[in-house]
């Protein structure tokens, strides 16, 4: 497990050295770190890579919230659980990012610990054993995912019959995509969007040129 970097220095190039590690599949997460890192960052007890301190919104808040990969087995085991066949492509992250949060977006991973010393990412599986149901969709459906739709309504992310979809719980479609990369592309540079609409005027945020 990852711990946090005791200097500056050293924390910077693990954090840089683990964005980098992730599967250019991802390439928009790793974009969206990459260009807020100098905002405040760090790897805390659990391994999870906070980047973009956001103390407008909440002391403790970060724009970017992204797990350390899960062990295959725990894929397995959710599977079993749910009774649901988790695709390829979500396999290959939880796998790698169990888990983040990425603005107003949450992407589920799975949880095998019910400490409540840091914030942990929200459950596949409780996603696919409860929370599903207040959607109006088909039920064999994987629900991985959610993003805000408005100010008291989320959408959710769901993968069925080899297409990813953006749903309200209405059932009324939002978008959809072919594959995995082009729904973070465009969900990611939503997401952003939304995210320095909150950003105060006197605040100015460090990005690369």
């Amino acid at each position: 497990m990852l711990v946090a970097i005791s200097t500056h220095t050293s924390m910077m190039e693990e954090l840089y050295k683990i964005i980098d590690s992730y599967p250019d599949e991802y390439i928009a997460i790793k974009k969206q770190a990459k260009k807020y890192v100098q905002n405040g960052a760090y790897i805390d007890q659990s391994g999870r890579l906070n980047i973009l301190h956001r103390p407008w919104v909440a002391p403790l808040n970060w724009g970017l919230m992204i797990y350390e990969g899960s062990d295959i087995k725990w894929v397995t085991e959710a599977e079993k659980t749910m009774g649901k066949t988790i695709p390829d492509f979500y396999k290959r992250f939880l796998t790698n990012i169990n888990g983040c949060f990425l603005y107003d977006i949450s992407m589920f991973g799975l949880i095998h610990s019910l400490t409540r010393s840091f914030l942990q990412c929200h459950s596949l599986t409780s996603a696919n054993r409860d929370w599903i149901m207040e959607f109006d969709i088909d039920q064999s459906f994987l629900h991985f995912g959610g993003g805000t739709y408005s100010d008291d309504e989320n959408t959710g992310y769901f993968y069925g019959q080899s297409k990813i979809i953006s749903i309200r719980k209405n059932g009324k479609l939002i978008n959809e995509w072919s594959n995995f990369s082009d729904f973070l592309n465009d969900e990611l540079d939503r997401a952003e969007k939304e995210m320095l609409k909150e950003v105060p005027k006197k605040t100015k945020l460090t990005v690369p040129e």
